[in-house]
């Protein structure tokens, strides 16, 4: 047995307290050191152990191509998996051998209902139980907060004073248990503690892991802030519990549901350090003035120390968003200006357009005959390509039809058996020719007046790798088609450039977008699963490609005509971004984090966002309900500075889109806010373990 002499350590303990006595002298708090350390070293495990995950590589997997005579002579047999492929042109019909062409047809994405029920159901419960018994709940949670405020400041005196009478209603003692609610809520929905496969006890164990860390994080951020006499930083450190609150539900939902295994990208150009730093200021110096505005709201309205708390949550992150938006956009036309496009004259490749279609009997002539009419406007070669996905009506053949009518273009149709959308735009991408390829959907039809050819010169950069044209929905009547007016007006045309400028930019909208031939052919086409049009994109961003939006291209994309069908393909959107971000989180890590991990991260603050602001909406009903009318009216004049936020650009740009007759919606806009985000956390619903047989 070794036996220690404690004695012999005494200069050590020594030490110790002479420095300590040291440290009280100058005021310095050890615990805060020792705390700070801790979370630091914390961390860096993290990310340590996120960066050990293993990782894939998608650059030259193509799922689908053609074999070639060569390859079926030399093995002397047709390879596996080769299927005879029917092409038809305006003149002829052919086959080809190509291997891969239907083999990954994505399932149904399966209908969450049950899950959202449940979470909604969940959370009502546990936010019910924990303000109803708020004291006896968190009476105890009091005395951590102290415990934990001592150690913080020690050897020196806490100054807290956390007390809560029995008619206090603080905005902070609320933020922290609905965010609990909502944490219990995503567990209970999930069933990840007692409906899920045996090996997902890593799983389990990092959720309580989520969980311990955010009560761990809550207890020093009231210890530091919510504790400490007076209102004014108090009020302002609500955004930091807030967005804490947010990060670690995050967190969770990505540690519980399942997503495609994270994949590493090489980036193929020299690093960008100066838009690190374009994007740490601009997001900076928006914060910044946002709450310096917002901050100076109160004295003009006499709003209470609890709508003040609301104000801040609610307005901040809008005013901050809106700010970035008008920042940014300078830069990204500097840079446009730094780099001049050619003119058509001098710079037009030859362009396949794609056309995926899955039965399209109804729009794919409009969509051919269009792409024709722009053909007409470009001087270089143009094909037309319909990647036909197995369609059970009469695509193929009304297709086929138009392909005899194109007069500025030449013309094909690839009869492909049933895969899914990246099926027939893999199999279309390889009959492909052109230098350049431009993706519309069968749905979409591009604009006879503008056309498509004003994309291409952005592509005599070699740095940019993908353009987005400007996408207005072809119906004007019905709320839906209101509501996503707005949203083009606001995400593409305001802010979508601001984005690109600084490389947080995370898609080029699949339905209307254009990419380099060899780009897509090197990086392995579209990936099988929701959401390839922000998969394709993240993997070109990570590569180091600029991305550019053209307002001057113009198409026009059908939208969904009622709720059940805007709910279908919002959770589809949403659900395809959540495995995007899942796939490609691994950039924000990279030694290139501007290539890619910029978009990672810009993502994840809006998600974060959006669930605040919906937490904000479930304040603002218990405060009415408790304060009742006065707090009605100061609610009233809240949301009415909201729109007029974000009603000042979206505005603008409806005008200049020639939607004028949608500005009387700009009210409603917040609503589709809302539903986007419950069809966000519906679409983690459809991510449980069976997800995990569609990722290749």
């Amino acid at each position: 047995m070794l036996l220690i002499d404690l004695s012999s350590l005494g200069w050590l303990f020594a030490l110790f307290a002479q420095f300590v006595s040291v440290m009280q002298t100058m005021g310095v708090p050890v615990g805060g050191i020792i705390t700070g350390i801790a979370f630091g070293a914390l961390i860096m495990a993290l990310i340590a152990s996120l960066r050990r995950r293993p990782r894939t590589n998608r650059s030259g997997t193509i799922l689908v191509r053609v074999v070639s005579s060569e390859e079926i002579l030399t093995a002397r047999q047709v390879p596996p998996r080769t299927v005879p492929i029917r092409l038809y042109s305006a003149t002829k019909k052919w086959v080809v051998a190509m291997t891969g062409a239907g083999e990954y047809a994505p399932p149904p994405i399966p209908r969450a209902r049950k899950f959202a029920i449940t979470l909604v159901l969940a959370f009502v419960a546990f936010a019910a139980l924990f303000l109803v018994f708020f004291q006896q709940i968190f009476g105890a949670y009091n005395h951590l907060v102290g415990i934990v405020g001592t150690f913080l400041y020690w050897p020196l005196k806490w100054p807290g004073v956390f007390a809560v009478g029995p008619n206090a209603v603080v905005v902070p003692d609320y933020i922290f248990p609905m965010y609990l609610a909502g944490m219990a809520g995503v567990a209970v929905a999930s069933g990840i503690f007692w409906n899920v496969p045996a090996r997902s006890l890593q799983r389990r164990l990092s959720a309580v892991a989520i969980v311990f860390l955010y009560v761990l994080v809550e207890t020093v951020l009231d210890a530091l802030f919510f504790t400490v006499p007076g209102t004014t930083l108090r009020d302002f450190a609500l955004l930091a519990r807030a967005t804490t609150g947010g990060l670690f539900l995050t967190l969770l939902l990505f540690c519980i549901f399942h997503l495609p295994q994270a994949q590493d990208v090489q980036p193929k150009f020299a690093r960008d350090h100066g838009v690190i730093g374009a994007f740490v200021g601009i997001g900076l110096l928006s914060l910044v003035c946002a709450v310096i505005i917002v901050g100076v709201i109160p004295f003009y309205f006499g709003f209470s120390h609890l709508i003040l708390g609301i104000t801040l949550l609610l307005l901040v992150p809008a005013v901050t968003l809106t700010l970035f938006g008008v920042f940014a956009r300078p830069y990204y036309f500097g840079q446009l200006r730094k780099r001049p496009l050619p003119p058509l004259s001098v710079y037009h490749p030859p362009i396949s357009i794609i056309i995926p279609a899955y039965n399209e009997e109804r729009w794919i002539a409009d969509a051919i005959d269009a792409a024709d009419a722009g053909a007409a406007k470009y001087p270089g070669r143009v094909e037309i390509i319909v990647g036909n996905d197995g369609s059970t009506d009469h695509t193929s053949a009304i297709a086929r039809a138009a392909i005899t009518r194109l007069k500025h273009s030449l013309g094909m149709v690839v009869d492909l058996p049933h895969g899914g959308k990246s099926n027939a735009l893999n199999g279309a991408l390889a009959v492909a020719s052109g230098e350049i390829v431009l993706r519309c959907d069968g749905d979409t039809v591009i604009s006879k007046q503008l056309g498509f050819a004003a994309m291409i010169p952005h592509f005599a950069d070699p740095e940019v790798g993908g353009v987005q044209g400007a996408i207005h929905p072809r119906q004007t009547e019905g709320w839906t088609r209101k509501l996503r007016t707005m949203e083009v007006s606001w995400m593409h045309y305001f802010l979508r450039p601001a984005m690109m400028g600084t490389r947080c930019a995370m898609v080029v909208d699949g339905l209307f977008s254009a990419f380099r031939r060899k780009d897509l052919v090197e990086t392995g086409g579209w990936v099988p699963w929701n959401g390839e049009d922000t998969e394709i994109t993240l993997r070109m961003v990570g590569r180091g490609y600029r991305l550019r939006f053209e307002p001057n291209a113009l198409a026009f994309e059908d939208v969904p005509h009622n709720y059940d069908t805007l709910r279908k393909q919002r959770v589809r959107w949403a659900r395809g971004v959540n495995m995007a971000m899942g796939q490609h989180y691994p950039a924000l890590l990279s030694p290139t984090p501007e290539f890619g991990g910029l978009a990672v991260f810009f993502w994840f603050v809006l998600f974060i966002r959006s669930g605040v602001r919906s937490l904000v909406y479930v304040f603002l009903a218990v405060l009415i309900v408790v304060l009742g009318v006065p707090a009605l009216v100061d609610t009233a004049i809240l949301l009415l500075m909201v729109m007029v936020i974000r009603g000042i650009p979206i505005g603008y740009y409806l005008v200049k889109m020639g939607r004028a007759d949608v500005l009387p919606w700009i009210p409603f806009f917040p609503i589709g806010n809302i539903l986007k985000q419950n069809f966000r956390y519906e679409a983690f619903g459809t991510l449980g373990p069976r997800a995990l047989g569609e990722y290749v």
